[in-house]
Order: C-alpha cells, then structure tokens, then sequence
C-alpha cells in the first residue's frame, strides 16, 4: 500500500487529487506541503493552465508556501498511477465519469474519497472498484478556498475543526480516518455512509438563497447590478432552508434501523436556535462575504446564470437526490417539494407529475431511483 523511497523505514504515500478547481488546487498544494515526502499528482482537464508550482496562501495561518506537486495531467493512466489514495474534489454530476477514468489505474488497496460525499456516488462505486478498493466521504468540505488565479495561486480562507468521514464499508472506517490523517487532514468517524449521504450542506443551504434570489422572475429577468449571494440573506430564506432541514430529520427520525446522529441539524450546526438568529448569522461569516450570486452580464445587465454550480449542481445532484429518499419512507417534504417544483419550472424540467416527485426528467439527476433501488430494505443494506 504504501511505496518505499531509498530508506526502508520512510514509506512514500501515492495521493491523487481529481479536479482543477477551489478545493482541488488547495489540497494539492496543503498535502504537497504538508508532506513534501509524499508523491501528490493532479488529474485535471486543463494541465496546460498549469504552472509548474504553485503557491497556497492560508490566510488563517498567516503564511504562504509553493510546492511543485510531482504530476500534473489529464491522463488517468499517469495522475492516478498506483494511487493509494484518492480525493475527489469535483461537482456530483462527474464524479461516475472520474471513478470511470481512475479505476483501471489506482493501487490495490486504494482508498477513493469524494469531497463532500453526497450526490448518490455509493450507488455507483461498485459498478467501477472491486471490493479491495474503499469508497468514502467527507460530510463537508475541510476547508473553504478561493483560487486567486487558476492553475498559480490559491487562497486557503478557513478550516474547520474537523471532517466528519464516512466509509460504504463501514468496518474499515478507523483505518480510512488513519490514512487521511496522515495526509494532515483531522477527521472524525461517521458510524456509516448514510451519516455522509445526508448531511445537509449546499442542497440545503445554497437552494434555499437561490430560490429566494430568483423565484419571482423568469430566466430572461434582467437585474440592474451583480450582487453578492448571502450577504443581504433574510429571515424567509432562513425560514425555508430551517423548514426543509427539519423535513430532513422527519425522515432520520424515520430511518431507525441505523445510526444517522452524526447528522446535526442547521440549527445546532450554525448555534443559531431561532429563526432571526439564523439570519444573523449567516451575514456574520466573514467567508461568505466575497461570494457573489450566479449572474452573467449581457448588454450591460445581469442575468441568472444557470450554468453556474447553484444550479448544475445543488438542485439535480443535491437537493433531489435528499428528496429521492422520502418516498422509499412515505414520508412528504412539502418545503422540498416547493422549492424542487420552482426549480424545475425554471429550467423547463419534467420532475413533477400530479404533483409527485415522479417526472420523466429525473432521469438526468442523481435521484436514487435511477439506480434500480426497490425498496428501502435493499436501499438501506447498501450501507450496512
């Protein structure tokens, strides 16, 4: 598993990354860093946008370095050689194409991380990955990161304290957590994939303050200026992303055969009790302060832009594929319902018929029913 440089007792990890973007570049550059002994390559589309090294500003710590990661391409066949370990640091709607890319080529025993781990990627990893490969998946992202200028430069803004890990073999998970905490990143045990697959991070969040933003207007709407995304957020929106955190939990409550308190309710996770506390917050996190909301200017106005993330990826591989659990527990989500329905009536989607989260369009989702599941015995032994 692990590669022996000239001195026996000095092992030589293989890490690769997958995806060029925010969080892929950082930690490229933080592993590299942190482990200069460590063999770290890059798989991304664009090496070409690559330069040979790259810094990392951790704007918590207060410094900055620039490493040289050993590889830097856009052939499976080389990033991911031998690879003990993987991270996978790309929107949900690729990842299938990436275990795709890298299965023929990552070591024996590797490890294949998605970061987060929800969108549905448990439903498909055996289709690509034996049984002596282990998936897993972080709850949330370790750390939030803006790329100052791609393939050059990146700014780490924040770290959590800890990244709540989930395996589909959960037996494994303490050798999982022991491995990624080599590569100097804290973890803490989830007690199974599930814990992952739920967590209500960006499906939750993100779709609440865009369909606030945009649910008044249709996509031709033009808007005077650009404008940032959370700052300005409001007590609806807190009262529709509370709303369909607690249809959430309605639903763990309902899952009592396996152990899903790894998963905290916003409220808990933001120490925000009320309603107009929640509002406070969210306008308090300095990190969220620089982000703007999905728009693209044209003829000197602002339009929704659609093709950003908040909708390619939060709504299809996201929030739907929260929703698609429901039914396997006949339980509503009425707030879910809303706001997916807008959704789809927005981009000229077919997810509704009758008013049943059933539409023909939901093949283009990560909706758990596309991947044959039955019923929920058979969905639920797919993380026991």
């Amino acid at each position: 598993m692990l590669r022996q440089l000239n001195n026996k007792n000095n092992p030589i990890m293989k890490i690769c990354i997958v995806g060029g973007g925010h969080i892929g570049t950082t930690l490229t550059c933080y592993i590299k860093h942190t482990h200069p002994e460590f063999h770290v390559s890059l798989f991304t589309r664009r090496p070409e946008k690559f330069a040979s090294q790259i810094t990392c500003n951790d704007i918590e710590q207060q410094i900055s370095y620039t490493v040289s990661p050993d590889v830097i391409s856009s052939q499976a066949d080389i990033a991911a050689h031998d690879a003990d370990i993987v991270f996978i640091a790309l929107p949900h709607f690729a990842v299938e194409k990436a275990f795709k890319d890298i299965a023929p080529h990552v070591g024996k025993n590797c490890l294949v991380g998605v970061l987060p781990g929800g969108g549905g990627c448990e439903f498909f990893f055996r289709h690509y990955f034996d049984d002596d490969k282990t998936l897993f998946g972080f709850q949330r992202v370790p750390f939030t990161a803006k790329l100052k200028e791609y393939g050059k430069e990146t700014n780490l803004k924040s770290w959590k304290p800890f990244s709540v890990v989930g395996t589909l073999q959960s037996k494994r998970i303490n050798d999982v957590c022991r491995r990624i905490e080599e590569c100097g990143l804290k973890t803490k045990v989830a007690t199974n994939y599930l814990e992952v697959a739920l967590t209500p991070t960006n499906p939750i969040l993100h779709t609440s303050r865009t369909y606030e933003l945009f649910r008044n207007h249709d996509r031709q709407h033009p808007f005077p200026t650009r404008f940032k995304f959370y700052v300005g957020w409001t007590d609806f929106t807190s009262e529709v992303m509370t709303s369909m955190d607690k249809e959430l939990h309605s639903l763990l409550d309902a899952i009592t055969e396996m152990d899903t308190s790894a998963i905290r309710p916003l409220s808990e996770h933001y120490e925000s009790p009320t309603i107009e506390a929640m509002t406070k917050k969210i306008n308090s996190i300095a990190t969220f302060q620089s982000v703007y909301a999905p728009l693209k200017e044209m003829d000197g106005a602002w339009y929704a832009d659609t093709t950003t993330r908040m909708f390619t990826e939060d709504f299809p591989w996201g929030l739907a594929v929260i929703r698609s659990y429901f039914d396997y527990f006949d339980i509503e989500a009425p707030t879910m319902d809303m706001v997916l329905s807008w959704y789809a009536d927005y981009m000229g989607l077919d997810w509704f018929e009758d008013g049943k989260f059933v539409g023909k369009g939901l093949k283009g989702t990560g909706a758990i029913q596309n991947y044959g599941i039955k019923d929920k015995e058979e969905l639920l032994a797919v993380y026991q």
